[in-house]
């Protein structure tokens, strides 16, 4: 006799960990499957009910789906019992399968369609990008299938981005500065489907609708004086064998001092990455390639910033370490064979180096200097832009420094880095702040 179970195919999970909806039709024989065209993650569905948990903000809905679906099938059941025909798996399957797509391309799937632009991506390496609008995709089709539907492309209009909006906002609590992102999101792959030719132009929902401006974020930055109460933390040698408070504010003041490395940067420098400044006798230069954006970096290391490196180049003996390892020994360990390996890597190493900042800046906090609660690599970074606005350097000097134009990051880069300019502007920049502390 022929069953039918509704299941969770957690093996076919998308990157975002929501997997899809299935009914399963089953004999003696074999089995055939049938998708619902709705995903969850493995946490809203209960095995042993066969349901959708009532914590999911649209439980009644996809369970009522559910049993629909059922009740078609079982409908079938007792017309092919009544009419003396075989009851079939394809038969039972094809009660509630949907109709065969249209030709026509614009009615495709948007969510699938960026799925597979996606799946091309990773397996062009760049896991960074799958797993952030993952998430993105995640959210929408949340949104989008909560009466069991799917997203071609007409559906997306002003109006439902503005209800899509207003969703981010309201039911899952996302910043007003989140929900621009996430909806730059979609415009991109929108977009992108017009050049392609899979939908008109004038289709465009995003000419008659634009998100609400999101408000400048904060961006927390430490003064001169806090600067200086982490300088001036004993917490052990530096090098090899130090521990990981002092690593961890070593690796932090380096970021500072090298133009705001962002952690990933900093957890993947190697030996070699830092080498003596043909330019400058007795001078280190660091260079390498920004993880982000690719763009080669290449800055001579002021004397605090050398100090540093000289100490983690080399291994408990003082010799040097070999070029390949890792400077900081932050991924030390890993397995980083594959860019999926690696961004774990890093997300787990800036995890536990956020929390040792913390225990930093208690140490490093008086009643005269109090520190950030939650320091982190970020406010390096915003802390080097700050001190060079405050030096006088030009907004295009810092954009450089930084590898992007303002404040918010973009993709739009200037071509080259006055790196002549950066040496010079470092030096000036640091050995100022230190004078100013002995005067």
């Amino acid at each position: 006799m022929a069953t039918v179970t509704p299941i969770l195919r957690t093996p076919k999970a998308r990157p975002d960990g929501h997997a899809p909806l299935w009914l399963r039709f089953t004999d003696t024989r074999r089995t055939v499957y049938l998708s619902l065209g709705v995903y969850l993650h493995p946490r809203h569905w209960n095995d042993r009910k066969q349901e959708v948990r009532k914590g999911h903000p649209h439980a009644e809905r996809i369970n009522g789906l559910i049993a629909k679906r059922l009740a078609e099938v079982e409908d079938e059941r007792l017309r092919l019992l009544m009419d003396r025909e075989p009851i079939t798996l394809e038969a039972l399957r094809e009660a509630v399968a949907p109709a065969p797509p249209q030709e026509d391309r614009s009615t495709g799937c948007f969510l699938a369609y960026v799925e597979r632009f996606l799946e091309g991506v990773g397996k062009g390496g760049n896991v960074r990008r799958v797993r952030r609008e993952s998430v993105v995709v995640g959210k929408l089709r949340e949104f989008a299938e909560a009466s069991g539907a799917a997203l071609p492309f007409e559906r997306i209009t002003p109006e439902f981005l503005r209800d899509f909006e207003a969703h981010l906002l309201g039911v899952k609590k996302n910043k007003a500065s989140t929900v621009h992102a996430n909806i730059g999101v979609i415009k991109i792959h929108y977009r992108r489907a017009i050049r392609e030719g899979l939908v008109p132009r004038e289709s465009d929902p995003f000419f008659a609708y634009t998100p609400a401006r999101a408000q400048r974020p904060e961006r927390p930055k430490l003064t001169v004086e806090q600067l200086r109460a982490i300088e001036r933390l004993d917490l052990g040698p530096s090098g090899a064998g130090a521990g990981l408070d002092t690593r961890t504010r070593d690796a932090f003041l380096f970021s500072l001092y090298a133009a705001g490395i962002r952690f990933g940067d900093v957890a993947g420098l190697r030996c070699g990455d830092v080498s003596q400044d043909p330019d400058a006798e007795g001078a280190l230069r660091l260079t390498y390639r920004m993880g982000k954006t690719k763009k080669r970096v290449a800055v001579r290391l002021i004397p605090q910033a050398a100090a540093i490196a000289r100490a983690y180049a080399t291994d408990a003996d003082g010799a040097p370490k070999p070029p390949e390892a890792f400077l900081f020994g932050m991924l030390d360990g890993y397995d980083l064979s594959t860019p999926k390996g690696m961004l774990s890597a890093v997300a787990s190493q800036n995890a536990l180096t956020n929390k040792y900042l913390k225990r930093v800046a208690k140490l490093a906090a008086t009643a005269d200097v109090p520190m950030p609660t939650k320091l982190s690599f970020h406010i390096a970074r915003h802390s080097f832009a700050d001190l060079a606005r405050k030096a006088g350097w030009d907004v295009y000097a810092i954009s450089k420094a930084l590898g992007h134009s303002g404040l918010n990051i973009t993709e739009h880069y200037l071509a080259g880095f006055d790196g002549a300019a950066l040496d010079a502007n470092l030096d000036q920049l640091f050995a100022a702040e230190k004078n100013g502390q002995s005067s």
